[in-house]
């Protein structure tokens, strides 16, 4: 496992997503979550990110437990009020957020390292800054935004920066490249994390064509699922197999050529989790091969963003 760093923030290039941990996301049960934990330690994976609304504190609850006494970085989200009501509201008054950091910290037992605000719209980025970002040190060593399923990513992101958070949590992938490419280039130097590396498995070879409707990825429309994978499996899969690479390694080597400090991956076995882990080698994508999914991307963006 390689390593990058970021503000003082040395993290593995592959982190975990505490989403597989005590919530139904993914329907993996404690066990397999633990033992995927335990196998993500011994790969060297050091950074964990989980949020209060997984699972309703489960995720941070266990995660808290099973990564005592390890020496990681652990990573959560805040925004998403479930304590009062059965379906989950978007807040970010002080309040309600001194309220929830208190309660996830109880959770997992520690401070954690970094905490965002869970997918907050644009008001809410610009209105919590200087509330949140006077917290520094005291809710957290670092505090962020993970920005969410709004419209205006990219508006977002910016403002992020602009109102001087420390990091950002943003969807980048060979099929989204954007808003991602900007957000690299103007977050230079801020703890820049990728999410979505593989398209809702669109970039991996257990893709499938619709998910169960409790399944929150089933929000992505059958027709670009399919529209993707047609796409993929004609000029990106062979660009892996000339590599000697699985689609979710090529996937993850994509994203790790750019200067971003960690990509939260999703693994809901052992072997997917060491297949993913793999992909961090020191060894980029070559440039002529970054040259051709640029071209990629070019001739397909308006199809793939329609």
């Amino acid at each position: 496992m390689r390593y990058r760093e970021s503000m003082g923030l040395r993290i593995s290039e592959i982190s975990f997503g505490g989403w597989v941990v005590g919530s139904d996301l993914y329907k993996v049960d404690d066990d397999t979550a633990k033992r995927l934990v335990k196998r993500a330690i011994d790969l060297g994976i050091n950074f964990f990110d989980t949020a209060d609304v997984y699972g309703r504190g489960r995720s941070e609850k266990l995660l808290g437990e099973w990564l005592k006494g390890h020496d990681v970085v652990i990573s959560t989200k805040v925004g998403y009020d479930f304590y009062n009501g059965p379906r989950p509201e978007r807040r970010f008054d002080p309040e309600y957020l001194e309220f929830a950091v208190a309660k996830s910290s109880e959770r997992l037992g520690v401070k954690p390292r970094l905490l965002m605000l869970h997918n907050p719209p644009l008001g809410a980025i610009k209105t919590s800054a200087r509330y949140v970002l006077a917290k520094r040190g005291q809710w957290a060593d670092y505090i962020g935004v993970a920005l969410g399923p709004e419209t205006n990513v990219l508006a977002e992101g910016i403002a992020a920066l602009e109102e001087g958070y420390d990091a950002l949590m943003f969807v980048f992938n060979l099929l989204e490249q954007e808003p991602g490419l900007e957000l690299i280039r103007r977050g230079a130097g801020r703890i820049l994390l990728a999410r979505v590396p593989h398209a809702s498995d669109v970039l991996t070879d257990r893709f499938r064509p619709e998910f169960p409707p409790d399944d929150h990825r089933s929000l992505r429309k059958r027709e670009w699922l399919l529209k993707a994978r047609r796409l993929v499996e004609a000029e990106i899969i062979p660009l892996a197999k000339e590599l000697g690479l699985t689609l979710g390694q090529y996937a993850l080597k994509f994203v790790l050529s750019f200067p971003i400090t960690s990509v939260v991956i999703t693994a809901t076995s052992v072997e997917e989790l060491e297949e993913y882990a793999e992909a961090s080698d020191g060894r980029p994508l070559p440039r002529h091969h970054l040259q051709k999914i640029a071209e990629f991307w070019s001739a397909n963006k308006t199809e793939l963003t329609a």
